[in-house]
């Protein structure tokens, strides 16, 4: 590529003994090409650096690639060539940024980078393909002086100023090629240790000087998932699908993209938690820390935007654990970035740091749990991680965000799973705060979501230590003549309602002909039409929180009934009350069981129930709306369907559910002997009087 006269002019402005380099340089002389190249490493004469780039892209010539590293000295001589050459480049535009103006930094990289990507980028694909091999080997091949750690720098440094270029990122989103590459080495830096990164170049090892190992190892990692955050753009939109199904088609599947995205939030966190022993104050660790916290912030962010835009990548990032993963993360970083000294022109950048990834945490939490099919699995998971921890002694940073996602806890209450992993955080509270408790400020907002949340829970609870809520059909045969005793799990299932099971076949026919015809579609509309695993599983417990609700709140379905009435006075005698479990508090509604058409099974009758339904009223059936995935589902209240099925609840639920619906009553609303309590058909109906303004009331809480 010779060179233009404008470009000859140039180099002669630059000092004498850079210009006696020149010639050689263009002759192909290797030692030349060095010299020029470690001028360019230690010089702040940005007009100089940008003048000598001609020489290096005259060693980039694509059509001169071998196909092969062959050990000749031909090839030798043309491959180093190009690793100076480029090393000379990217190290050029990497000095722009904070000694021009954003502007004209951004215009000479796009006219350095991305206007001669056609012949940089096949060098660095030449790079990947014949000197990253994985397993990592323990030096350069025979005859080459160039090894991985030189492959991956000068990939990194390329592609990082790629990102921060107006037109480097619109080539990032809009090449294929290019996003694919940027793959493969993501995938590939994510599974290196971090002595593959130190063991080639003495230089990178600080012996004495605490954490600037951590730093050098972790600034490829903070760089490449800045990269792949570019691929996708800041904003998730339809149009930038396709660049996601780039990437998972070059890593070779969902699963291999889910797993390196994990590995880099947990290297992230550990590395951050292992900084909380150090006691140094010097600004080496502390610039490697908030180093790492913003390439945490940025790793989970990524998360949530490839959630929101690809539901099997965001339910592969449940499965393979994520959400523990970020709260652990999370969990890990607070004490150091809260507790490490930092110089007063830092502090205002660390309390950003803090604000900004607890909101990207919780933003990614919100997501999973707003947008997930399997957002029961992700709630139990961040709940084990130490989800409630994190919330009340960090949410002051962000409390609109914590509260947020705080007050979508109750509405998985009624499910066994979630109710179980609640009860076990809520005692990890006390040693976790204890633990935390230097960095906790506490915030009025989140306390009051705390305390919402807390009441629901307890109140749920309540129920559970004076019976069993425990889903008793997975472990007995449904069949009451059975005369078999079975402690193990009955090995046949109803493919009707998918709830019942029998030890044998000749149990469920003797069934099917004496109840579960009946029983059958009623419990299939209770465990909802898409079977619904949680929601079958947790068929009695939601059958006491429903209970709890109706008998508590006997005001407020009086309202709603009469609302429906105005609303359908040609369907008074055929009002379905729907009571609204998928948010907190609970509401009522009731409309004409015509409406349910499609939401119950077909072989269904509601009139067949009527006289069944043990419930006092103008409303024939219950119905509950609860959210067991994306969307909410209308089932059938699972009342009728367990004691048609199994004569259940029987007096001890009902006993259990009327006195914790007197508890509350008291502790809320100050109940006197003036109410009552009163047996309707088949069932209990708490009444009760409003107190008088003059009349104290007693707190939850206390």
């Amino acid at each position: 590529m010779p060179l233009t006269a404008q470009e000859r002019t140039t180099l002669k402005s630059l000092p004498k003994r850079i210009q006696r380099l020149v010639d050689g340089a263009l002759e192909g002389v290797v030692h030349d090409v060095r010299k020029l190249n470690h001028w360019v490493d230690n010089s702040t004469d940005v007009e100089a650096n940008m003048a000598l780039l001609p020489i290096f892209y005259a060693h980039l010539d694509p059509a001169v690639i071998p196909d092969q590293p062959l050990p000749t000295d031909d090839v030798q001589k043309v491959v180093i060539l190009a690793k100076l050459s480029l090393m000379s480049i990217v190290q050029t535009c990497t000095s722009l940024r904070g000694v021009l103006s954003e502007s004209l930094a951004d215009k000479m990289i796009t006219d350095a980078l991305v206007r001669r990507w056609d012949i940089l980028f096949p060098w660095m694909q030449f790079m990947y393909r014949h000197f990253l091999p994985f397993p990592p080997q323990k030096g350069p091949p025979k005859g080459f002086d160039i090894c991985d750690v030189d492959a991956v720098s000068i990939s990194t440094r390329a592609l990082s100023q790629m990102a921060v270029s107006v037109a480097g990122q619109h080539l990032i989103q809009t090449n294929i090629a290019v996003q694919q590459f940027i793959a493969k080495l993501w995938l590939y830096i994510g599974k290196l240790k971090d002595e593959d990164l130190l063991r080639h170049d003495a230089s990178f090892r600080h012996y004495g000087r605490e954490g600037i190992d951590d730093e050098m190892t972790g600034h490829v990692r903070r760089i490449m998932v800045g990269i792949i955050t570019a691929c996708m753009g800041a904003i998730p939109a339809p149009s930038t699908l396709p660049t996601l199904h780039n990437l998972l088609d070059a890593m070779g599947g969902y699963e291999p993209f889910v797993a390196s995205a994990i590995r880099y939030i947990r290297w992230f966190g550990r590395k951050i938690g292992d900084m909380n022993n150090r006691t140094t104050p010097s600004s080496g660790p502390v610039t490697a820390m908030l180093g790492f916290v913003d390439a945490l912030s940025i790793s989970v962010r990524f998360l949530s935007l490839v959630s929101i835009m690809d539901a099997t990548c965001q339910e592969e990032l449940i499965l393979h654990g994520a959400p523990s993963d970020v709260v652990t993360a999370l969990l890990q970083t607070w004490p150091v970035l809260t507790g490490t000294r930092v110089s007063p022109s830092t502090e205002a950048s660390t309390a950003e740091r803090c604000t900004v990834i607890l909101e990207d945490a919780f933003d990614y939490i919100d997501v999973i749990l707003r947008r997930s099919e399997a957002c029961i699995p992700a709630l139990c998971q961040v709940l084990d991680a130490g989800f409630i921890q994190l919330v009340l002694q960090a949410g002051f940073r962000s409390p609109q965000m914590a509260s947020r996602v705080l007050k979508l806890i109750p509405r998985f209450l009624m499910y066994h799973k979630v109710l179980l992993c609640f009860q076990k955080a809520m005692g990890r509270i006390a040693d976790g705060m204890a633990r935390l408790g230097p960095y906790t400020r506490k915030d009025d907002e989140v306390q009051r979501s705390w305390t919402m949340v807390h009441q629901a829970a307890r109140q749920i609870l309540n129920i559970c230590r004076k019976t069993s809520p425990l889903p008793f059909y997975e472990q007995k045969c449904a069949n009451v003549e059975c005369p078999y005793d079975n402690d193990k799990r009955p090995h046949y299932r109803c493919r009707g309602c998918f709830v019942a099971r029998y030890c044998s076949r000749g149990c469920q026919r003797t069934d099917w002909k004496s109840r579960h015809r009946t029983a059958c579609p009623v419990l299939h509309s209770a465990g909802g039409l898409d079977g619904s695993k949680h929601i079958r599983h947790s068929l009695p417990l939601i059958m006491l929180v429903e209970t709890f609700n109706y008998s508590l709140y006997a005001d407020r379905i009086q309202e709603a009934m009469e609302q429906a009435r105005k609303d359908f006075p040609n369907d008074v005698d055929s009002l379905v009350l729907e009571t609204d479990l998928s948010v907190y508090p609970v509401t009522f509604s009731a409309r004409p069981v015509q409406q349910y058409a499609d939401m119950f099974d077909p072989r269904f009758d509601p009139v067949m129930l009527k006289e069944l339904r043990g419930l006092p009223g103008k409303h024939i059936l219950m119905a509950l709306k609860l959210r067991a995935g994306q969307e909410e589902c209308i089932v059938l209240s699972p009342r009728v369907g367990l004691t048609l099925a199994f004569q259940w609840p029987a007096a001890r639920e009902e006993e259990a559910v009327l006195s914790s619906v007197q508890e509350a009553l008291v502790s809320r609303l100050a109940v006197g002997p003036g109410n009552v309590i009163k047996r309707g058909d088949g069932f209990k109906v708490v009444e009760y009087k409003q107190p008088s303004m003059a009349q104290p009331t007693t707190s939850l809480d206390e």
